[in-house]
Order: structure tokens, then sequence, then C-alpha cells
């Protein structure tokens, strides 16, 4: 019996170093793939690729053996990649990759972990929000919650610029054209009803001749933060248009505005999870 128990611990080493042999190939042949195309197409490698929207580069990769970790019916290499980012960076990443067997025994990559490359505002939002945290996710996870997240900070930014639009108004605005030049120049009064600062608000003038044809846009920027309740004046001068008939004043808020309005917010760390909630209910 025990001679029994001691040929079939070396046949499950046997078996053990063959099926890491594998994934050590196949995980090198998938980085060979996004290194170059030509020799191979990641997603023949890992079938969830394409749809994770994984945009890693690959210059050369090492595998340590000793890392290599068999959990239940799934393997698990690690990896360090190393590329030279778009702009000249050079970077080192540890990347994970999950290797379980299909219908035809053969292995293929299910997850992985470490490949995507997440958009800063969609971290800094995620970490707010509760989605993400200091622990890492696979990728396919992580995937899911991008996208999560990507709704969830649309709706946020639509939301704080229909806001802006309600509460930063011109109260009143007048122009008129220079006899001899011919150029358009005016006044305006703007005033922030919001209960906190903003700051970097632009302005848009749009010209039209006496058949209301286009003529011509002019823009600029308050350069004065307008705190709450606060009305400040300004004034503008155009000289691409010679002789409007008729003009439109508007309040531009530009990305950036927007942006810091939400990632200043104070946030309790559950709207991830009640969005999900409010979604699945």
């Amino acid at each position: 019996m025990r001679k029994l128990n001691w040929f079939a611990a070396i046949l499950l080493l046997f078996s053990s170093c063959s099926r890491h042999d594998e994934v050590i190939a196949l995980s090198k042949g998938f980085f060979y793939s996004l290194a170059d195309t030509l020799y191979a197409n990641p997603r023949d490698y890992y079938p969830l690729y394409d749809s994770l929207k994984v945009t890693a580069k690959s210059d050369m990769v090492e595998i340590d053996e000793s890392n290599i970790q068999d959990k239940g019916d799934t393997i698990i290499v690690k990896c360090l990649n190393s590329y030279t980012s778009i702009d000249g960076t050079f970077k080192q990443q540890d990347i994970l990759l999950f290797f379980k067997t299909d219908n035809n025994k053969q292995f293929y990559i299910c997850d992985s972990q470490g490949l995507i490359d997440l958009d800063k505002n969609i971290k800094k939002y995620g970490l707010a929000t509760g989605a993400l945290s200091n622990l890492p996710l696979n990728d396919t996870e992580l995937s899911k919650r991008c996208k999560e997240l990507g709704k969830m900070l649309l709706s946020e930014y639509l939301s704080t610029h229909l806001m802006l639009l309600e509460k930063v108004k011109i109260q009143k605005w007048s122009w008129d054209t220079s006899y001899y030049s011919g150029d358009a120049n005016g006044e305006a009064r703007v005033v922030n009803n919001l209960d906190f600062a903003v700051d970097g608000i632009k302005y848009k003038v749009t010209y039209y001749d006496n058949q209301g044809n286009f003529m011509a846009n002019d823009d600029g920027r308050i350069s004065k933060t307008l705190y709450p309740g606060e009305k400040y004046n300004f004034t503008f001068w155009s000289s691409n248009a010679k002789y409007p008939s008729r003009a439109r004043l508007e309040l531009v808020f530009p990305e950036k505005l927007i942006e810091e309005i939400i990632f200043n917010k104070e946030y309790t760390g559950n709207e991830y999870y009640e969005h999900i909630k409010s979604i699945t209910d």
C-alpha cells in the first residue's frame, strides 16, 4: 500500500511538472502576442481578452516557476511583464494569469490580474464610491466594475453640468458695435447661486447678420472665483465679426470645472453598491 502511494505521488509530480511546463509556454506565447500580433492574437490564449478592453503591451516577460500555484482546477502563473510605453517610459508590472482546461482538456487563460490600466478618473471615482479598494481585483471583475463606474461617472457629469446651468446665470447683459471699426463689445453680470465657489467659467458670444445668418463666435474666460451668492460684472470685445445685427451670450462650464466639483464632493463609500442594488432589484 505504501509503495502504491509513493507511485501515485511520483505520477502526480510528473503530471504537475508537465502541466506547469505547458502553462509556462502558453504564458510566454500570450505575452509574445502582445508584442507582435503577427505572431498570434492575444484572444487565441485568452478568449475574454477583447471584451476586457485590455491595452497591455509587452517587450519581455519573466516567469518564476516557483511562483506557479495549483488551486483546485486552476493554475496561477505569476509573470513580470516589461515594456516601454508610448511616451518612452520603461515599466514593469506583475501579472497573474489564471489557467483552466476546456472541454478538450486544452489550457486557456480564464482570468488575469494586472492587465487592465485604469483611467485616472475612473480609479479616483471608484475609490471614492467604494467600487475599488487597495485589494487587487481580477481583471474580469475589474472590467465589470469599470463599465458600471463609467455609467455612474457619466450620470454624475451630466447632473453636475445641469446643476451649473441652473444655478450659475447671466443676470443681464448688453452689447453694441463700434461706429468706426464695426467690432462688437459688451458687458454682462453673472451670479453664482450655488452653495460653493466655482472657478474657471468661460463664456461664448455668437454673432449673426441682419438675416439671422451665423457670422462668428468669440469666447473668453471669467477671471474671477465666484463665491456663493456673488455677482460679478465682466466685459467682452470681439473683432472677428464686423457690424453684426444680433448676438447671443452663453456661459460655458469646462470639463475641468465639472470634474473638480465631482471629485470634491463628499462620498459615503457605498454609492457603487447602492447603484448595483438599484439595477438588480
